[in-house]
């Protein structure tokens, strides 16, 4: 879905709203490989154009199934990402630390809704997924090998490393030994 910056600028001063319905799940896999899928996103917002910036404020909704950080079993996530971002010509572009809004410089005369809504769901993708399910279940594991937690790591490093004695002072642990049982 793209507007010309003439049709936004026709507006000056005032909002132009949109709610319409993407079908971007080819696009995000094609940019996203680990997705599994992408239901239909829900975008509404609207557009605000104001001496030489557009502004675009919406919201986009949507549930991408991720593989599990753990098992790669699919896992539905729901995405409720918010999308702000200031268009300009390179001219006018300014200091971009004074906005909330990301600043874009403009390369055409068009604006497309499609790609900020791409770029926003793949920057807003969970880092970890794990499912409802394998919350409460036992980690995987095979021969000589298993998953574990990073509190269950530092338990065992930490155990492990009040249960190594030193060979080299193994006989002297066993000397004190023999003082304390003279004693």
């Amino acid at each position: 879905m793209k507007w010309t910056v003439r049709k936004l600028r026709e507006q000056q001063g005032s909002l132009l709203h949109f709610d319409t319905t993407l079908e971007l799940e080819a696009a995000v896999k094609h940019r996203e490989s680990s997705i599994i899928h992408l239901a239909p996103v829900q975008v509404a917002g609207y557009f605000f154009a104001r001496e030489q910036e557009i502004l675009l404020h919406c919201q986009a909704s949507t549930v991408v199934t991720l593989p599990s950080t753990r098992t790669l079993s699919p896992v539905p996530v729901k995405l409720d990402v918010p999308i702000k971002e200031r268009y300009v010509y390179p001219e006018y572009d300014g200091e971009i630390d004074e906005f909330e809004e990301t600043t874009i410089v403009l390369e055409h005369d068009y604006i497309d809704l499609e790609e900020a809504v791409i770029d926003s769901l793949i920057l807003n993708l969970p880092m970890r997924v794990v499912g409802d399910d394998e919350l409460s279940a036992e980690l995987p594991s095979g021969n000589d090998w298993s998953v574990v937690t990073e509190d269950d790591y530092q338990q065992r490093k930490a155990k492990e490393k009040t249960e190594t004695v030193d060979p080299r002072f193994a006989s002297l642990k066993a000397l004190l030994n023999e003082d304390n049982a003279d004693e």
